[in-house]
């Protein structure tokens, strides 16, 4: 379609759009616009039903900029979503948030605003359009999910400004990749309106982020969708695929019908209840690792050891080894026994708790093996805590026996292996004369 035909269609679509307004503010007992005088705003007219086409109900809703079509629902708290009720995400306490992603102490899950979008575009930039943005939040009893769809792009300034309002009362947000394209596209959009972003700086959970630390292991993909099948165990039945959402909405605004989008607003629906569920389950692993998940069943080894590193990434050592210990009883298969015992080993040498590292590094040389690493950690150990430097050389020459295997076997990065030990040995060998002198 070339530049005329565009601007003839938006033209029409606003026309269309202008009269659809004076039909509503004449049904709501305001008089008509005298035809060729300047469009009159309605103070603050309550919202108006208004139909897209089957499936697509809402509310045409005004604000200072024009009208903005919204859709609702609202579900229980104990509405289910897989295993977990949505009120769920309410129930854990507040220490649990600072661990499952990086925000602040302060952040609450009833002051949050869960967000998707769907979007013209998957580049980002300033010619994409978000289309249709969903807010999820927490309102009394109830959960509540509110879409905003893009009529026509000449409502954008009215749908910002009604989404603005619905924000006012957050502080927090949630989303699934949202500090990556979500936000800064929502926030892009308010930039180009000439309008200050609502909650910028706002604490933002992700859950991208710690999905992808905890699964990304074991499981094919790490998508919203993947996590739905593979953790919360529901499947969507005919959603329409990602990639397809921006055509489907180039030809609703070409032909006017807004049918084919049904499904879109139901993805983005869904996505956000996902969200909600989502956010509640990986919050009852980080508040009992080794309980009984939502589901009735216990975490899988490999489970708690991403978890054990999600725990040491934050600095809570305790709570990591907790993870590994009993990764370790449960069994793992996406991983293998030499980078648990190695996470385990680190965590308790972190912890000072010698001992039980020392434990494990000489299980590990006892198992046999290539593995450089036990000799070398034990021989540090010896050389600078117990000062033990003739042990800690006989261990040294038994790495450089492993080395010499690996050589040969043409191990990747060997040479540098080699000279590394070498060092250490000629070093250590300098030490013992110096303590025998």
């Amino acid at each position: 379609m070339d530049l005329r035909e565009r601007l003839r269609l938006l033209k029409a679509a606003g026309a269309a759009r202008a009269a659809e307004e004076r039909a509503v503010a004449r049904t709501a007992g305001e008089p008509a616009a005298v035809s060729g005088a300047p469009a009159v705003q309605p103070p603050a007219p309550a919202a108006q039903p208004l139909s897209l086409c089957d499936g697509m109900e809402g509310l045409l809703v005004a604000t200072e900029a024009g009208y903005a079509f919204r859709l609702e629902r609202r579900y229980p708290l104990d509405y289910l979503r897989g295993p977990l009720p949505l009120g769920w995400t309410l129930r854990l306490p507040a220490s649990v948030w600072p661990l499952v992603g990086r925000v602040p102490p302060v952040f609450d899950p009833r002051k949050a605003v869960f967000v998707d979008t769907e979007t013209t575009g998957l580049a980002g930039g300033t010619g994409t359009y978000a289309f249709l943005v969903g807010l999820g939040f927490y309102r009394g009893d109830e959960f509540v999910v509110r879409q905003y769809f893009l009529r026509d792009y000449p409502e954008e300034d009215a749908m910002l400004s009604a989404i603005a309002a619905d924000l006012a009362p957050f502080t927090c947000l949630v989303s699934f990749n949202g500090k990556s394209f979500d936000w800064p596209l929502l926030e892009t959009r308010f930039r180009m309106a000439r309008r200050r972003p609502p909650l910028s700086g706002a604490p933002h959970l992700d859950l991208l982020h710690p999905a992808r630390r905890i699964w990304s292991a074991r499981l094919q993909g790490c998508s919203l969708q993947d996590l739905e099948r593979s953790i919360l165990g529901v499947v969507r039945q005919g959603d329409v695929p990602g990639a397809r959402i921006p055509a489907l909405y180039f030809d609703y605004l070409r032909s006017g019908d807004a049918s084919p989008l049904v499904q879109v607003v139901e993805h983005n629906r869904l996505d956000i209840l996902s969200l909600a569920a989502l956010a509640g389950w990986m919050g009852q692993m980080v508040a009992d690792p080794l309980g009984i998940t939502p589901d009735g069943e216990l975490l899988c080894g490999d489970d708690l050891y991403q978890l054990g590193r999600l725990f040491e990434a934050r600095g809570r050592l305790a709570e990591a080894l907790t993870c590994y210990e009993g990764a370790r009883q449960r069994g793992i298969a996406a991983v293998t026994e030499t980078a648990l015992l190695r996470r385990l080993s680190f965590a308790y040498k972190r912890a000072r708790a010698h001992p039980q590292a020392v434990a494990i590094w000489e299980q590990m040389i006892a198992g046999g093996g290539l593995s450089l690493f036990p000799y070398i950690e034990l021989a540090k150990y010896h050389e600078h805590v117990t000062r033990r430097y003739d042990l800690a050389e006989s261990l040294t020459v038994r790495a450089l026996a492993v080395v010499e295997q690996r050589r040969s076997l043409g191990g990747p990065g060997a040479l540098r292996e080699y000279q590394e030990v070498q060092h250490r040995l000629l070093r250590l060998r300098r030490k013992r004369g110096n303590q025998s002198s």
